[in-house]
């Protein structure tokens, strides 16, 4: 019967990482003399059974592992965002990943649904396509440095703010993304609520109804990203240099000039990327825009 070292539980002999926390096991494997594993006779494979299959075997088990680890641990943040869980130090990087993928496509079937309903509105004779791969990507990245702002800076006030400065950035980021995980569900929903929008609706008022929906979802998103920004770095500051609430006024001062330095930036950066797309693409539109 063998244990991991790391969390306790049983896992098979065989096996190189454990099946429930991904640790490494060949990392623990000495002798009772204390010397390393290297230097013990190696272990004879089965017949027809080669190294690298034994390996491949091994990372699908970790994935898998780490997979079921990471949905406990999304689960657990839904049920209680404020209770700290312990958790690997990349999941709270890839709830941002995901978050803002969910927010990209949003936004991408936003501007695309706008397009093909503009298209059908004015009877257009050029055929109307959807925004480019690359202006897609462009608006990920941008979503990402916005995601960014929220983890760097957050951190750089935990940090700062601490006055033995003893605060890790993965622990930080887990905390965060344990605190906003539920903005996923969110997010999930703004994008349906995305295709309920006539943007060419007959009236002002039927078109307002649609679109409120959306920005309550969106406006939720926000919210939800705010309280967990604030709860992040009061959770972090276990000896701060001064009060709480002053560490977290001067990270939300921090972050509000961060977004308007960076939107006066890029906002006639991406008009013009736009305008470009739409003029090679549906010169055929110039009198909608």
């Amino acid at each position: 019967m063998k244990f991991c070292p790391n969390c306790g539980e049983q896992v098979d002999g065989d096996t190189r990482f454990c099946t429930h926390c991904g640790y490494d096991l060949s990392q623990a494997a000495e002798t009772e003399n204390g010397q390393p594993a290297a230097s013990q006779a190696p272990i004879e494979q089965p017949a027809g059974q080669p190294d690298n299959q034994a390996a491949s075997t091994d990372r699908v088990a970790q994935l898998q592992s780490l997979s079921k680890n990471y949905f406990k641990w999304f689960v657990d943040s839904i049920k209680r965002p404020n209770e700290e869980v312990e958790a690997q130090k990349y999941f709270g990087l890839v709830s941002m990943l995901i978050s803002a993928l969910l927010l990209t496509f949003a936004i991408v079937a936003a501007i695309n649904r706008f397009i093909k309903q503009a298209a059908e509105a004015t009877n257009s004779t050029v055929p109307m396509k959807s925004i480019s791969f690359g202006l897609d990507f462009k608006l990920f990245i941008l979503v990402v440095i916005g995601i960014l702002f929220y983890v760097i800076i957050g951190f750089g006030a935990s940090a700062l703010g601490n006055k033995d400065g003893g605060v890790n950035f993965f622990d930080y980021v887990n905390r965060f993304g344990h605190l906003t995980n539920v903005a996923m569900i969110l997010n999930v929903i703004l994008i349906l609520s995305v295709y309920t929008i006539t943007f060419t609706s007959g009236t002002s008022l039927t078109f307002i109804k649609q679109l409120g929906f959306t920005l309550m979802v969106l406006t939720a998103i926000s919210l939800i990203w705010q309280v967990g920004y604030i709860l992040s770095i009061n959770q972090s500051l276990h000896a701060p240099r001064f009060d709480k609430f002053y560490v977290i006024v001067l990270a939300l001062i921090v972050l509000a000039l961060a977004f308007y330095i960076f939107g006066r930036v890029e906002w006639e950066n991406l008009a013009l990327d736009f305008s470009s797309e739409f003029l090679q693409s549906n010169s055929g539109l110039g009198s909608l825009f």
